[in-house]
């Protein structure tokens, strides 16, 4: 009886702060105006640091000022500078290890490229990682210094996608303070290699190294016929290596990520941090945004991936300069979620509030919708807001599903998830996806996703529920955390 009175007192107290709430003060029509502009020709689908995402980024500006919406504290406007480096692929490689030889035309990718014409020692070293809590050192008793590093693709446990990509970074700066001169990765993922190739093998972006001095390697996949069995042999036989790029040429970019700050009405819940967040870069026009491109259509407008959770981002900046909510809230607006979600990781390696204060991030990004009377959830049941955003919702006639589909690790594939890995707890707020089918796919990532083809009175409601959901989150007493589900993310 106990527990029933707790949860009829909490949907009460709920209903009660929903009720009390002020009606949304964003219209249909501003809704769709910012819409239109954000996803039209004009920008060239926003492809980072281009003149069509500057000028979504001066657009964004513009609007969160003329609500009233202030800089981040310690910042003199809306922009964060954000660097990067635009990086050609390798003109010409070749690797040679014994009697095998491997060429980028053929069974050789160069992910992060040097020139480099040089004879050296190989040796294997594992999965080359090293985690001192789990006790795992695979470069122990190794000599790797002047050397090329060999090694399994991913992690001690596993090679699914997200494994492999998330431990990239550091398995290159593993092998660079070891002093290797090169990492080579056996290519083991279920992906097709000519899917890697065609994602790697191109022009792209990738943040500036904030440290000049520090040392760096080259880092390459080698496809295999067989790995089994290839590290005994490579360290027994301690075969011949020679490694020669002709590297890509490099020039220096930036872009910027969009921040706004409203200091919240509680004297002491003001102190605590809401990151509202919502990417508003995109892929480009033609062969920038992929094969999907048309003769007639060749610009990828990006309106449902991310122009709905953009509009999303500026309702809520909109309605909450004119009704703070107990806690701070900072507006993001990012840049370069794209290619890999740079533009939040820079923001939270370089935070404009103090990262141990920030309560939650509520981001908003999705692959269009296939219903109109849901949200989708990715990340419920990592968090302790669950409650609040299923009434919320309920109150706009709206059900919250779960993640369309879990086999795509959609949560770490967006901006929050840039929040999660530093311990923030953090989700994504999308529209509604039953099935990842036919309906998406029409759209997502293609030249037909344009701002006509909405339905803008569900994203006026979408945009609606998003800014309920926060309100409710910033006014929330008491410790917002993860659950033992999102325990994973948990910071020690």
């Amino acid at each position: 009886m106990k527990s029933l009175l707790f949860v009829v007192s909490t949907f009460l107290m709920l209903a009660n702060a929903i009720g009390q709430a002020p009606s949304f003060i964003f219209t249909k029509n501003e809704i769709e105006a910012n819409l239109k502009y954000i996803a039209s020709d004009e920008l060239g689908g926003r492809r980072t640091a281009s003149k069509g995402e500057q000028m979504a980024a001066a657009f964004l500006a513009k609007e969160l000022a003329s609500y009233g919406v202030k800089p981040a504290p310690g910042q003199s406007d809306f922009f964060q500078k954000v660097p990067f480096v635009n990086i050609q692929p390798a003109k010409s490689a070749q690797l040679t290890i014994g009697e095998n030889k491997f060429d980028n035309k053929d069974n050789l990718l160069i992910i992060n490229s040097l020139e480099i014409d040089q004879a050296a020692e190989v040796v294997f070293a594992g999965h080359g990682w090293v985690d001192e809590t789990a006790g795992i050192d695979d470069y122990k008793g190794l000599d790797v210094k002047g050397k090329i590093v060999v090694t399994v693709m991913g992690l001690p446990s596993g090679n699914s996608p997200n494994e492999v990509f998330s431990s990239m970074d550091k398995k290159k700066e593993l092998a660079a303070e070891r002093g290797a001169i090169a990492l080579v990765e056996l290519y083991q993922m279920q992906l097709p290699w000519a899917f890697a190739k065609g994602y790697y093998n191109k022009e792209h972006l990738e943040l500036k190294d904030e440290k000049p001095g520090k040392s760096n390697i080259i880092y390459c996949w080698i496809q295999v016929k067989a790995s089994v069995g290839i590290g005994k042999k490579l360290n027994d036989e301690k075969p011949k290596c020679h490694l020669k790029i002709n590297a890509g040429e490099t020039q220096n970019l930036e872009a910027s990520n969009i921040i706004g700050f409203i200091e919240g009405k509680d004297p002491v819940l003001r102190n605590e941090y809401l990151v509202l967040s919502a990417h508003y870069d995109h892929v480009g026009i033609g062969k920038q945004g992929g094969a999907a491109y048309m003769p007639n259509d060749s610009i990828f407008n990006g309106a449902r991936d991310n122009g709905i959770g953009t509009v999303a981002l500026l309702a809520a900046a909109k309605q909450f300069a004119q009704h703070p909510p107990k806690r701070s809230v900072v507006l993001l607006a990012c840049t370069a979620e794209e290619i890999g979600m740079l533009g939040s990781e820079w923001f939270v390696n370089h935070p404009t509030v103090d990262l141990s204060k920030t309560a939650f991030n509520l981001n908003t990004d999705g692959a269009g919708y296939n219903a109109t009377n849901c949200i989708s959830l990715i990340g419920k049941g990592l968090t302790n807001i669950d409650g609040e955003l299923e009434l919320a919702c309920s109150d706009l006639g709206l059900n919250v599903l779960d993640d369309p589909a879990p086999e795509q690790n959609l949560y770490e594939r967006s901006d929050n998830i840039s929040f999660a890995a530093k311990g923030v707890p953090a989700i994504d707020f999308a529209p509604c996806i039953t099935e990842m089918g036919e309906e998406i796919f029409k759209y997502y990532h293609q030249a037909t996703d344009n701002p006509d083809s909405l339905d803008y009175d569900y994203i006026l409601k979408f945009c609606q529920a998003f800014t309920q959901v926060a309100s409710l989150i910033a006014d929330k007493d008491g410790k917002i955390d993860w659950t033992e589900k999102g325990a994973k993310y948990q910071k020690k």
